[in-house]
């Protein structure tokens, strides 16, 4: 009983009272907040009932008020009951939610951080592509079209040198029939090789050419452009050399020139390998990018991954914690759960704060008498505060009391009929209006009487 009267009606625990039944809610000042809490403290009793069961009763103005201040005493009991241990679970259980929330937000800073960083160095990624393979691929097709076109240009030196050294046209003696001497043309006969079946093979190489550009670029690129112009002259040689010429009788005797056909193979080959050193040198420009492309993308990515991989470390660290962080907030929740099982003293609420119907306090019918002798001396007390209130002489004494002059004599006061018949009327009213105070008393006691024996 004594832990329980210091537990209930200390300071701090009326003062949390006050505010939980909001009786401090017309208090402003201190001096009126202490009038609150000695005003509680007289309110509340602890009896007990027996050695383990004990009642709390406050006597209020009011049911509801009075439930209130009751269930807050329980409350506040029950609480500051509980032990320092379970305080101090729940201070650490507080502790562990917050630290879990601000791992939360790390994780989720992280894994935004972690998708940004993959969006922004995309294809730099370890694992996505083998650079290096890729580099060394790139290198042997760059040597492969440099050798290439070293060839192509060692070839043309060689038909540049060769055709430097044939002449442009040839020059033959006509003869007449039976005379000796007169040989084929220089340079070639009739018999020899055809210049047609050499544009044919032309024609035919520079189509097929043509068509690999096509599948490679467009109509406009420089090398298909190039290779349409050869394709054309090709063709205008070839319709030219086939064309019939008209027979004329030539002359005996008499020198004359004509194209050299093997100048005009070797110029031929000449701009065949010209185009093919343009290709090659284009080919070899974008090769070379390539290789340069390669070249950086394989230098970046050792650093991205590094990155990377800072970045995953980084979440698996704060990963880490915050599962330790779970662990220790499920340990905190079994250990709560095994405190308050293993408490040696437990609290149990027998019956919930209930209200009785009728107050307990004043009795009801000596509030009654009370206020019916209080309301009949109430009311004579004012009527003699009205009399000596009056100023007006209603005596002869009085009136020699107040003039110093003699008065020879008085008139008494005569009423009518009607001022009698008046008279006699407040009276009556007087009357009834008293006997009606009775009774009231009297129904109103009677009224509570039948309540008092109906509960």
């Amino acid at each position: 009983m004594d832990l329980i009267q210091r537990t209930l009606l200390s300071r701090s625990n009326l003062q949390r009272v006050s505010h939980m039944a909001d009786l401090d809610l017309a208090a402003h000042s201190p001096s009126e907040i202490e009038e609150v809490i000695g005003d509680l403290r007289r309110r509340t009793l602890v009896t007990a009932d027996s050695r383990n069961l004990f009642t709390i009763s406050y006597t209020g103005p009011g049911r509801d008020t009075a439930t209130r201040v009751v269930q807050s005493l329980l409350t506040v009991f029950v609480e500051s009951n509980l032990g320092n241990s379970r305080q101090d679970i729940d201070s650490a259980r507080t502790f562990i939610d917050e630290q879990l929330r601000q791992y939360t937000q790390l994780l989720d800073e992280q894994d935004r951080r972690i998708a940004d960083f993959k969006a922004k160095n995309i294809g730099y990624l370890p694992g996505e592509s083998n650079y290096g393979s890729k580099l060394d691929q790139a290198r042997e097709e760059l040597a492969k079209t440099q050798a290439e076109l070293d060839d192509d240009r060692n070839q043309r030196a060689v038909l540049t040198q060769q055709l430097a050294m044939v002449p442009r046209v040839v020059e033959s003696i006509n003869a007449g029939p039976g005379e000796f001497g007169a040989g084929p043309p220089l340079g070639g006969g009739t018999g020899g090789p055809s210049l047609g079946d050499d544009s044919v093979s032309r024609i035919a190489e520079l189509d097929r050419k043509l068509r690999t550009l096509l599948e490679t670029f467009t109509d406009q690129h420089p090398d298909v452009v190039r290779t349409k112009k050869l394709l054309e002259q090709a063709k205008e040689k070839a319709a030219a050399a086939q064309a019939p010429q008209a027979p004329s009788a030539p002359l005996r005797g008499i020198k004359t020139t004509a194209p050299n056909p093997v100048y005009d193979q070797l110029q031929i080959q000449l701009v065949t390998l010209d185009t093919n050193i343009a290709s090659f040198e284009s080919k070899l420009k974008r090769q070379q990018a390539d290789v340069e492309k390669w070249k950086g993308l394989a230098k970046e990515v050792p650093e991205v991954g590094a990155q990377m991989q800072k970045l995953m470390r980084d979440y698996e660290v704060t990963r880490k914690a915050y599962d330790e962080m779970l662990n220790r907030r499920e340990s905190a929740k079994v250990g709560s759960d095994l405190q308050t099982q293993a408490q040696t003293v437990q609290f149990r609420i027998v019956d919930p704060p209930t209200a009785p119907i009728t107050p307990a306090a004043p009795k009801r019918s000596l509030l009654l008498a009370v206020v019916l002798v209080g309301g009949l001396v109430a009311g004579g007390a004012f009527a003699i505060l009205l009399g000596q209130l009056d100023d007006s002489i209603s005596t002869l004494r009085q009136l020699k009391e107040l003039v110093p002059i003699p008065v020879l004599g008085s008139i008494s006061l005569v009423t009518t009929h009607v001022e009698r018949r008046q008279q006699f009327v407040r009276t009556l009213g007087f009357l009834g209006a008293s006997f009606g105070l009775v009774a009231a008393y009297a129904g109103v006691a009677m009224i509570l009487g039948f309540a008092q024996l109906g509960a």
